[in-house]
């Protein structure tokens, strides 16, 4: 028996080897395929980190010259003055800050070098074990993340690079610069940057005056500053403020008597409201340009913008990040620095603005809020550029401060038909003459008593039918009535609405009148989508670097076909339907349609000419009943607006445009198949080869110039801003040529530091370009230290003149040696890559290659081999 078991724990014994290294093999092969993976990405952000880290200095962290916005011919509009980012020299901090802080937020602040590997380990186990989440960040990181990255996403590559960063802060400045930067840098809430602006904010008090409670509560803001909000969220704030007591009390900066005494007092608010003159609000069309420019720096700063949600829930979360990051970008661009260049021209707002006021002139009653009533919102867009043309959010701004363009949320009645029903319906072949069925459907309702029985498209929309609308939707077995409105940037879309009712107006929470303008706008482009802005371009001036510049991409909504089918129907609406009054006397071709919401409280007009297009809304603050007369304010501020617009943009009196396809027959549309282009599939079935031989060159020609954008999901501007610093710091060379051997190893360094500011540049094509520049600036750089090292060894001209063609000569007859021995190679090469074209062989590709590597080969020693070009004939 014993002997049995004695065997039994050999046996045991010998496994324990066998499952280690099963384990060794698993960890290290584990470790070489993330290596494989993710190394080269986790390179290029250390480089970039080095890069970023290379060209900080003091001044990056002082406050920043006025935010500057111009209009569209580069009149300044408006200056938005120094933030509430008062600086303050650490010598002059309250003690108690500088200790404080350190205690709650960084601890081992004087110990680390940047990067505290402790804290990150302890937020691990904290993470693991506990399900607790704990910081890792040190104050230095916090520092890098928001003032030096200003990028709050959540990835590997912000992470590497922000450690790194704050690794070299640390050796270019002291730990007393490091946290004085950081005391008058962190946002602190409510535009606030810096202890001693948010001590005037929230307290009127001096920073050096604070008692211990109302330092605390300071302290505490910085780890979430929309969170622990002592103005929204006071029970929030005073619970955070007793906690950082506590740790105060623990830590024996402050005695149990104070802590207990301390704990007591209540928050002690007394808000001083900035006295900067940063209000936008009197000027409709700057506040939309301001608010535009916040989400712009959001998404510079990693921000991901949705318009699209699986639950009420993740709706809600989502806005409340929204509004925390809003805050935050919008309090960066009041502590300034920037240039925001728009598309205003203040002459066409101040007209749209003065046409509004005068229709509403008569109606002079106010609300319970003081509120003129009823009110108004209005948006232009440019249908060519999609760009906001003028806003108005309201009948004035005096006493009012809501822009309802862009916030008043309202149902759009019948406006939301062409969008949600009858462009989708045209897409799965309908047309205007088609025959539709206005009968009683259960819980919904005509505007009329009645049915009209069989009717047609065309007349169900202007007549706006409410029971032929719907039955549409319901028919919409893709719900693009609901999927295309994310499409199109409907901010406040809800998964409730993913239900037909929205094809008549019934929304959760409602749409604002640029939504409205700006889908309407993309029919007139072909069912093109561009986003609303009234902005050219955001630059920062301290990082001489572009954040935002305004290409009107276009995202693909409808087809042409539909688009046009809808804006011929909707031109019905004007001529024969319910928006007879909004027709203009100067223009004949006008598109639209009325919405009126049950019981009257919302009057919507959308209208449209081929140039621009202007949705109306009209409805009191409080919604209730409008009158006759207010339900048609929306119609007669559209015909007044579009006649001065028709004028102003001189635009001609023709007709939308019509797709080729499109053939009119009086009211009667049809689509003829046979004109229209073939889609892909019609071109694969009929030649495949000659498709994919296209295709193969397209894509390796768009690969070339765009694998920034599809492989490493970059924008054209961040990799433009790459290649800028690429071609500067290249420039910078050039301009200090070698004159002397002493400069070799710091020219040496430079082109090291180019190096890795072009491994963060992701074109290919420029990435190849600037490598050889590189190369060229490397070989002349040894050139030059061979020439300084051969003028030490020759004292006479002539001699060093012989040694240099010596080199030269030698140089050149190896290259061709080398070029003559690749020779042979490449011929014998060049005959097996058309032989393997000819045979269509499984392995031409890796010929071709072999073949290319070879050329490249020959052309690096200074050999001329001409590009070959293989003809594949369509019928291999």
């Amino acid at each position: 028996m014993r002997e049995v078991k004695r065997n039994t724990i050999k046996r045991k014994h010998r496994k324990w080897p066998w499952v280690l290294l099963i384990l060794i093999i698993l960890i290290t092969s584990g470790s070489g395929i993330f290596w494989m993976k993710y190394g080269y990405d986790i390179k290029s952000a250390i480089a970039d980190g080095y890069s970023y880290s290379e060209g900080l200095t003091k001044s990056d962290f002082r406050p920043k010259n006025s935010t500057v916005i111009y209009d569209r011919n580069g009149k300044v509009l408006k200056k938005l003055s120094q933030s509430s980012s008062d600086y303050v020299p650490i010598s002059n901090i309250n003690p108690k800050i500088k200790k404080g802080l350190v205690k709650v937020e960084d601890q081992r602040f004087y110990i680390h070098h940047g990067v505290d590997v402790y804290a990150i380990l302890r937020s691990l186990g904290a993470r693991v074990i506990h399900r607790r989440i704990e910081g890792g960040s040190t104050l230095t990181q916090q520092l890098v993340k928001n003032v030096v990255l200003k990028d709050q996403s959540q990835t590997v590559d912000r992470k590497l690079k922000e450690m790194v960063i704050a690794q070299q802060l640390e050796k270019k400045f002291t730990k007393k610069q490091i946290l004085e930067f950081y005391i008058n840098d962190v946002y602190m809430g409510h535009g606030s940057y810096g202890f001693s602006s948010a001590a005037d904010y929230y307290f009127s008090e001096n920073q050096n005056k604070l008692s211990i409670d109302k330092l605390a509560m300071l302290v505490g803001i910085p780890n979430n500053p929309a969170y622990y909000d002592p103005v929204n969220y006071p029970q929030r704030s005073l619970k955070r403020r007793n906690m950082v007591l506590y740790i105060f009390y623990n830590n024996k900066l402050i005695s149990h008597n104070a802590y207990l005494n301390a704990r007591k007092r209540p928050l002690g608010l007394k808000i001083n409201e900035h006295k900067f003159d940063n209000d936008v609000s009197n000027n409709y069309a700057l506040s939309y340009a301001v608010n535009n420019a916040a989400e712009e720096l959001m998404k510079s700063s990693g921000f991901m913008m949705k318009y699209k949600f699986n639950s009420d829930k993740e709706m809600s979360q989502y806005y409340a990040n929204y509004q925390q990051e809003f805050d935050r970008a919008r309090g960066e661009l009041v502590e300034g620095g920037y240039s925001i260049h728009t598309t205003i021209d203040m002459d066409v707002q101040n007209k749209i603005e003065k046409i509004v006021s005068d229709t509403y002139k008569s109606y002079t009653g106010r609300d319970v809020h003081g509120k003129l009533a009823p009110q108004v919102s209005s948006t232009v867009v440019d249908n060519q550029t999609g760009d906001v043309l003028a806003i108005v959010g309201g009948r004035t701004t005096e006493g009012d401060q809501v822009n309802r363009a862009i916030n008043g949320y309202r149902q759009p009645g019948s406006a939301a038909k062409p969008i949600t029903a009858y462009a989708p319906a045209f897409e799965r072949g309908y047309l205007p003459q088609s025959t539709v069925i206005d009968s009683a459907i259960a819980g919904r309702k005509n505007w009329y008593n009645g049915y009209k029985g069989k009717t047609t498209v065309r007349d169900a929309l202007a007549n706006s039918i409410n029971t032929v609308a719907y039955k549409l939707a319901l028919d919409d077995n893709k719900h693009l009535y609901y999927n295309n409105l994310s499409k199109m940037d409907f901010a406040r879309i809800s998964p409730e609405d993913d239900n037909p009712i929205i094809a008549i107006g019934g929304f959760k929470n409602g749409v604002t009148t640029t939504e409205m303008a700006s889908a309407y706008s993309s029919f007139s482009r072909g069912g093109k989508f561009i986003s609303p802005s009234n902005l050219s371009s955001i630059y920062d001036n301290e990082n001489e670097r572009y954040i935002y510049q305004n290409t009107h991409p276009k995202t693909s909504v409808y087809t042409k076909d539909a688009s046009y089918m809808t804006l011929n129907t909707m031109q019905s609406v004007i001529t024969d339907g319910s928006g007879k009054n909004a027709k203009l006397d100067n223009y004949d071709y006008t598109a639209g349609k009325t919405g009126t919401t049950d019981d009257s409280k919302d009057s919507y007009f959308v209208g449209m000419t081929p140039k621009f297009t202007i949705a109306n809304w009209t409805g009191n603050d409080m919604p209730s009943t409008l009158t006759a007369a207010e339900e048609g304010l929306s119609m007669q501020a559209f015909k007044a607006e579009g006649e001065y617009l028709v004028d102003t943009l001189k635009e001609k009196n023709k007709n939308f445009k019509k797709p080729s396809t499109i053939i009119v027959d009086g009211d009667k549309l049809s689509v003829q198949n046979k004109n229209k282009e073939p889609s892909i599939q019609d071109i694969i079935d009929n030649d495949f080869s000659k498709y994919n031989s296209e295709q193969k060159s397209k894509n390796a020609e768009r690969l070339a110039n765009l694998d920034y954008r599809i492989i490493y999901h970059l924008t054209k501007k961040e990799e433009y801003s790459r290649e800028r610093k690429v071609e500067k710091a290249i420039e910078k060379y050039k301009d200090s040529p070698i004159i002397k051997e002493s400069q070799y190893n710091k020219k040496l360094d430079d082109l090291q530091k180019i190096r890795y500011l072009n491994a963060n540049v992701k074109r290919q094509n420029a990435k190849s370009d600037f490598n050889n520049q590189i190369l060229d600036l490397q070989k002349s750089l040894n050139m030059s230290q061979a020439m300084f090292q051969t003028s030490k060894d020759n004292k006479k001209i002539a001699e060093y003149n012989q040694e240099k063609e010596k080199i030269e000569s030698e140089r050149e007859s190896k290259r061709k040696s080398k070029v003559n021995n690749l020779m042979p190679q490449y011929n014998t090469q060049l005959q097996k890559v058309k032989d393997a074209y000819a045979n269509n062989d499984s392995d031409k590709e890796n010929q071709k290659q072999k073949l290319i590597d070879i050329m490249n080969e020959i052309r690096s020693y200074g050999g001329n081999v001409p590009d070959v070009k293989i003809n594949v004939n369509s019928s291999n």
